[in-house]
């Protein structure tokens, strides 16, 4: 949407605007004030990165509730950053590298990384966390929902090449754990369908955002 790109160039959300936001902007971590950006008419802050995002909702719970919704927000947003890189990078390529053999590499290193992320998933639980979801869990399972794209874009690819059958019986667990959260259902797609023909032009090569582009350009997409 054209109001969207005036914001955030990428096109991609969450985007988020605050007015004014002099001291909420203040009290976010240095790392994370890298992608704030000033409003044209210099009366808001715009926040870009769904990362940042998380952590300056983090510090208005804080400001409003007086204690973080994270219980580990240092630790967790380098681990977030990790996998974030890890998984979602990849996922796109796997979408929009010409080749079948880069796809199939891309695939590898998607499936080796979830195999790893999921050694620090507690049984019945969420990441290194027993009780609740963290920041980890939040940044990774959108692209875990995302699966089902790959599986219709990318259908000679599967997880069950890659993983163990009990990592792969884990991986569904935890994809339902989360789905049921409150906080994840306010942002699932109505359809199904939409998803797919929203994503339709990455596959086909199409996509002319900044994402698309980079991925095209050779470039990993957390670099964007």
């Amino acid at each position: 949407h054209p109001d969207l790109l005036k914001l955030n160039p990428k096109g991609l959300v969450p985007t988020i605007v605050v007015e004014g936001g002099t001291d909420l902007v203040g009290s976010i971590p240095e790392d994370a004030k890298r992608t704030l950006t000033r409003s044209t008419d210099d009366t808001s802050w715009i926040v870009t990165n769904s990362l940042d995002c998380m952590v300056f909702l983090n510090q208005m719970a804080k400001r409003l509730n007086g204690g973080d919704a994270f219980t580990d927000l240092g630790s967790d947003l380098s681990n977030a950053n990790l996998f974030n890189q890890d998984i979602s990078s990849t996922f796109y390529k796997i979408l929009m590298k010409p080749t079948l053999e880069e796809r199939k590499e891309a695939y590898a290193v998607f499936a080796t990384n979830i195999g790893k992320y999921l050694q620090s998933i507690i049984e019945d639980g969420f990441y290194n966390s027993k009780d609740k979801p963290t920041l980890v869990d939040l940044a990774i399972i959108p692209w875990l929902l995302r699966i089902p794209l790959l599986e219709h874009y990318r259908p000679m690819f599967q997880l069950n090449d890659h993983l163990e059958d009990g990592q792969v019986r884990k991986l569904e667990d935890y994809i339902r754990r989360m789905r049921k959260l409150d906080a994840v259902q306010k942002t699932l797609w109505k359809e199904q369908e939409d998803l797919i023909r929203a994503y339709k032009r990455y596959a086909d090569g199409t996509a002319t955002s900044q994402v698309g582009k980079a991925v095209a350009s050779g470039r990993n997409v957390h670099d964007v």
